[in-house]
């Protein structure tokens, strides 16, 4: 088929006429679903179905192709397209990704909202006041956590603690065991990961009134009997947030892998911060109420790196105390393969210093 020449192809190819036909099905589409879409996404249709019109049906885009040194022939206007497309996707792309991230957040807040409400209309804030709150994430601990919560001290340096177990969406019955225990039980819908049911037990904490928040793993690798080292400095007022440190103190074997990853990592979190950390992956620490509103924390899962990183950030007085870490009593580590924990603790350091 010969069209008029000018700015429309002299010939209409059969992948002018898919092109043709395509975009003509995406406006199609946005105008069609205009009211289930939302305005931007109806836009980003209608712009890419207009586009792709526009270049498969005219030659309009011909001039600005020249302009990027991509003349006809030999292939340079479909390379000069195919580079222009490929820009278009990494925008695209990155919108996605600005909106995962907005979208995680707001599901987050809505979790936390839901477990502060059920929290508050149970009664239990008043439990937590002037105390020293125990905070416990778990996410099917049903074979652990109540050895752990039976040696919890029911008081740390003459002052009397509380116990909450975060239950962050178990399936095996988690929460019910640690209420059968004697400890308050927050509840999320749906498993987020052990910083965000962290999160959570901090919200609820600052909301109670605790005096010191301590948090510890619900598998049994880390000692209740060593509490008092870490609560004694922040009761003191020596300093506000004690980290446990298993270099410091002591550890069973783990996998050799994992060890130089945390060889790594400390020395990575000691470089970027110019402080000296021997252990940025250790979860059993203790720290102050009234500092937790200053840190911004957004790690779902690689979060004890975090919590170090923004207490320095912040200025907050802080040190490391020597403490023991076993092997878990019952299960399988929830922690991905060495590889992916790697990367995933990796993002999570650069992120937390850069932002």
């Amino acid at each position: 088929m010969v069209l008029q020449a000018g700015i429309f192809p002299s010939e209409l190819t059969a992948l002018r006429s898919a092109g043709l036909l395509i975009g003509l099905a995406i406006v199609a589409y946005a105008v069609i679903r205009r009211r289930s879409l939302r305005n931007a996404d109806v836009l980003i249709l209608l712009f890419a179905g207009l586009g792709l019109m526009l270049v498969t049906g005219t030659e309009a885009i011909d001039g600005l192709l020249s302009a990027f040194s991509f003349e006809k022939g030999n292939g340079g206007r479909i390379l000069g397209l195919a580079v222009f497309a490929i820009f278009i996707l990494f925008l695209l792309s990155l919108r996605a990704l600005s909106q995962a991230a907005r979208n995680s957040r707001q599901l987050s807040a809505a979790l936390e909202g839901l477990a502060w409400e059920e929290f508050r209309q149970a009664g239990l804030p008043e439990r937590f006041r002037g105390k020293i709150a125990i905070v416990v994430p778990a996410y099917n601990e049903a074979e652990n956590i109540g050895v752990v919560l039976d040696q919890m001290p029911a008081e740390v340096c003459g002052v009397a603690t509380e116990i909450l177990v975060v239950d962050d969406g178990s399936r095996d019955g988690t929460g019910d065991v640690a209420t059968s225990h004697g400890a308050a039980v927050a509840r999320h819908v749906t498993n987020r990961g052990g910083g965000a049911a962290l999160r959570t037990g901090y919200r609820l904490m600052v909301d109670s009134g605790a005096e010191i928040v301590v948090t510890l793993d619900a598998d049994g690798q880390h000692l209740p009997s060593e509490m008092e080292r870490l609560v004694k400095p922040v009761l003191d007022g020596e300093v506000d947030v004690a980290h446990g440190s298993r270099v410091l103190g002591h550890a069973d074997r783990n996998h050799f892998a994992r060890e130089l990853g945390i060889v790594f990592f400390n020395r990575l979190v000691s470089f970027i911060t110019r402080t000296h950390v021997t252990d940025c992956s250790n979860g059993y620490r203790a720290v102050r109420t009234s500092v937790l509103p200053q840190l911004v924390l957004r790690q779902e899962q690689f979060h004890t790196s975090e919590f170090m990183i923004e207490a320095i950030k912040r200025g907050i007085p802080a040190k490391e105390i020597p403490i023991t870490v076993e092997q878990r009593l019952h299960g399988h580590s929830k922690k991905p393969a060495v590889f992916r924990y790697g990367v995933g603790f990796a993002n999570a350091i650069v992120r937390t210093w850069l932002r």
